[in-house]
C-alpha cells in the first residue's frame, strides 16, 4: 500500500501536457515586457524628437550636426542621427 501511495504522489508531480501552462504564462509575460521596452524606448524617441523641435535643431544630427537626408526623415522622422552616423553606431 505505501509504494501505491509514493506511486500516486509521484505522478501528481508530472504533467502530461507537452507544456506546462506556467512555462507559456512565463514566456507570455516576457513577450509583453519586450514589447514595452521597444514601445518605450519609440515614445523616448518621439519625445526627443518633438523637443529637437521646439529647440529648433530637428533635422540635424545630435552627433556630427549635419543634415539628416529629407528619406531618412520620412521613414524615421524621430531619428536623431544622420545615416553615416547610426551606421557607425550600430558598428
Amino acid at each position: 500500500m505505501e509504494s501505491l501511495h509514493q506511486d500516486v504522489d509521484q505522478k501528481a508531480n508530472v504533467s502530461s501536457a507537452p507544456v506546462h501552462l506556467a512555462d507559456v504564462a512565463t514566456a507570455a509575460v516576457d513577450a509583453d515586457v519586450q514589447v514595452l521596452y521597444a514601445e518605450r524606448s519609440l515614445f523616448e524617441q518621439i519625445d526627443a524628437a518633438l523637443q529637437r523641435i521646439s529647440a529648433g535643431t530637428f533635422g540635424r544630427c545630435t552627433s556630427c550636426g549635419a543634415a539628416i537626408a529629407e528619406e531618412r526623415l520620412e521613414a524615421l522622422p524621430y531619428t536623431a542621427s544622420c545615416a553615416r552616423c547610426a551606421q557607425t553606431a550600430e558598428e
